[in-house]
Parts: structure tokens; C-alpha cells; sequence
């Protein structure tokens, strides 16, 4: 079946703790740890285009799109490595560059709409290698892509999306609230912050999303990575025993279960998530007329 368009939606995903573990095969770098693969994420729109454009939009809670940017280095170099030119269209309500793995959702699910637009016959499992890839190039990301390509609450145990992941489900609610983003790269390019990252990263591995927690939490406090910004939110939540964290890498807050919302909303717009069942899906394809 050959379409005109199609529509995608891939999830997002927080990382609660992380390890990047680097080398000079793109394909075999990334980053271990922890963290939730989210409701929330990218709905990418792509469309047939003797040339290739980007536009990005951010939405209201009404799903009413604002324009942000009509460039994206990201997507720009999948279009090119995959040999295809598209009018690309991304659509996400949480903020990127503060620890959602938007980017990362829209790079991922833009793999998977442009697969099915031109019939590339790509697995799920290559369409993830590609856009791993370009994540690490561009350091946008270590270990988002292989997260989001699955749901539930995930244990990377080894880098990249063809390593080991283990995966569980909770049902609970994810309550997050953001002051301002951060620029992924600039940590990831910072020798200290690496140094101290590698010596906060904990042994044990979680089994629960009470653990994850509790171990993100150990980490940013650890890694020094906590802003002063967002220490008051940190120390109201703890006030009221509402599990909590930092977005990594975000300057912002996520916390666990119902309690967290009355919490976070002192201080500013709470997102409402959960944890998403499953990764990318194609939402719409319009056939070519």
C-alpha cells in the first residue's frame, strides 16, 4: 500500500539515572541506567516532497500547535542518511531540551513514519539503530531512543537499543513540572560533570518504580547536577514524603503518585503523565490518490 502522508506518535521518555558509556562506533556508544518511557511524547506528520523541510510545533493543553522552528539538524541528517527528501511536521505539549527525551521521540518516530511513506521494509529494531545513531552523533541524547522504543518503566543494562532492557509497568501516576531547559550536549561535553556522573551512578539495580526512584534520587543528589532552582521543589517534596527527582537532563522535577501534583503545582505548570505501554505506532497513513 503506498501513502502520501503518514502520522506517528512515539513516546518520551525521563531518565532517572545514567552512565554514558562511549566509544568510537557510534552504534556501540550510548548510555546504561534507568528511567520511564512517558505518555507523552511526538506526533510526527510526513509527507511525500520533491524537497525536504521541517517545521516544529509546540501545542497548547488543547492540542492548538504554536510554531517553533523550521529547522532540525536531527531530522535534517536522517532525511539525508535514509536517501529521501519529506515535509516533516512535529508536534509535542511538554517542552524539549528538559529531560522529556522529546527530541528523541521525534527523531524516533520520524524514522518510522518515512519507513512506512517509502516503503523502506526496515524493522523496528534498524529504524531504532538509525536513529540511535544520529542521538549520539549529535549528543542529544545517550540512551532515549533505546527507552522509547518500548514502554513501561525500563533498566538499561547495557548501551544502545539492541542491549539488554528490562521492562515493567506500573500504573501510578508521573506528576512533572519544568523551570527552564538544558542543554543536553553541554553536559555531556563537560569532563566534571562526566566525573562525577560516573562516581554518583549506583550499583544496585531496581525492580520497582519505587526503587527508581529512590535511586534517581540518590544520583542527582550525588552527581551535584541539581540546580538550585529546583532544590525548593525537591525539599517541598520531601516535606510532604512525595517521591521525587531531577530530570535527567532537565532543568525540572518529576515525582511519583497522586500526592505530587498538589505539590508541584506551587510552583509552576505540572504535567500529567503515565507510564506509556508501549513505543512508536503509526497513528493515520493517507493513501496516494
Amino acid at each position: 500500500m503506498d501513502f502520501s502522508q503518514v502520522t506517528t506518535f512515539c513516546p518520551g521518555h525521563i531518565s532517572g539515572y545514567f552512565l554514558p558509556m562511549l566509544h568510537d562506533d557510534l552504534a556501540c556508544s550510548g548510555s546504561i541506567g534507568a528511567g520511564l518511557v512517558i505518555s507523552e511524547g511526538v506526533r510526527v506528520s510526513a509527507m511525500q516532497s520533491p524537497q525536504s523541510s521541517v517545521k516544529i510545533f509546540h501545542t497548547d493543553r488543547y492540542g492548538i500547535p504554536t510554531f517553533i522552528s523550521e529547522s532540525s539538524p536531527i531530522i535534517e541528517e536522517l532525511l539525508t542518511e535514509m536517501h529521501v527528501t519529506a515535509t516533516i511536521e512535529t508536534y509535542c505539549h511538554l517542552p524539549m531540551g528538559s529531560g522529556y527525551g522529546m527530541s528523541a521521540a521525534a527523531l524516533l518516530g520520524t524514522v518510522h513514519a518515512l519507513n512506512i511513506l517509502y516503503r523502506c521494509n526496515l524493522s523496528p529494531e534498524v529504524c531504532a539503530r538509525i536513529a540511535h545513531r544520529i542521538e549520539v552523533k549529535h549528543r542529544s541524547g545517550l540512551g532515549d531512543i533505546a527507552a522509547c522504543q518500548g514502554g513501561g518503566f525500563v533498566v538499561r543494562r547495557s548501551p544502545g537499543p539492541g542491549g539488554l532492557i528490562i521492562r515493567r509497568m506500573d500504573d501510578r501516576p508521573i506528576y512533572a513540572l519544568t523551570i527552564r531547559p538544558l542543554k543536553t550536549s553541554l553536559v555531556l561535553s563537560s569532563p566534571e560533570c562526566i566525573d562525577s556522573v560516573f562516581r554518583a551512578f549506583p550499583v544496585r539495580i531496581p525492580t520497582t518504580l519505587d526503587e527508581i526512584m529512590i535511586l534517581s534520587r540518590e544520583f542527582a543528589e550525588k552527581s551535584g547536577l541539581i540546580s538550585d532552582d529546583i532544590r525548593p521543589i525537591l525539599a517541598a517534596c520531601d516535606e510532604e514524603g512525595v517521591p521525587a527527582s531531577m530530570t535527567m537532563l532537565g532543568c525540572g522535577v518529576f515525582a511519583l503518585g497522586s500526592e505530587a501534583k498538589a505539590v508541584l503545582k506551587q510552583f509552576g505548570e505540572v504535567y500529567t503523565l503515565r507510564i506509556a505501554a508501549g513505543g512508536p505506532r503509526v497513528i493515520h497513513g493517507e493513501r496516494c490518490s
